[in-house]
């Protein structure tokens, strides 16, 4: 993904991977509730729709539902006391506010903790906020490695699985 594209092309092109992506409010990690009312179970892939939700409000961020999109992304936070674990690998990864995003396939019907361990949240049920939002803090989220994500391997399915 090309570093200066803006939120609606990324959220339209991560809808063409088949990522179900949402609007976020600008600056923030919550649901756009003016504009999407079911939070993540309403995330999508319809381009029409995407294209109005960030015309109506270009300043939005992009959610991506992870479970619908087959995805589990772990989410480590440095200001918690996240590490970066020699298990995650070569991956689709994302700098964000004060960490980082490992993305990977997995199937909708796996079942994972929420936490990983101190520092290192799950998503899968849920969302996470996507390259180029704006976190809080004012930093940008960028793609630091652009690769199609992997399937996760055995030992993070096991280390992260209920």
């Amino acid at each position: 993904m090309k570093t200066t594209i803006g939120t609606k092309e990324a959220a339209l092109e991560y809808a063409q991977r088949g990522w179900a992506v949402m609007p976020l409010q600008g600056k923030k990690k919550e649901p756009h509730f003016g504009l999407i009312k079911n939070a993540y179970l309403g995330a999508t892939t319809d381009q029409a729709l995407i294209e109005f939700w960030f015309s109506v409000d270009p300043t939005a961020n992009i959610g991506i539902a992870c479970s619908t999109s087959n995805l589990v992304v772990f989410d480590v936070d440095f200001r918690n006391g996240g590490k970066i674990l020699k298990q995650f690998g070569e991956t689709y990864t994302v700098e964000t506010g004060d960490g980082l995003h490992y993305y990977y396939k997995a199937s909708s019907t796996l079942n994972f903790k929420g936490l990983l361990q101190t520092g290192i949240d799950i998503k899968h049920k849920g969302y996470v906020a996507a390259a180029p939002s704006i976190h809080p803090n004012g930093k940008i989220y960028t793609v630091i490695n652009d690769v199609e994500p992997v399937m996760i391997n055995q030992q993070l399915l096991e280390m992260g699985a209920r």
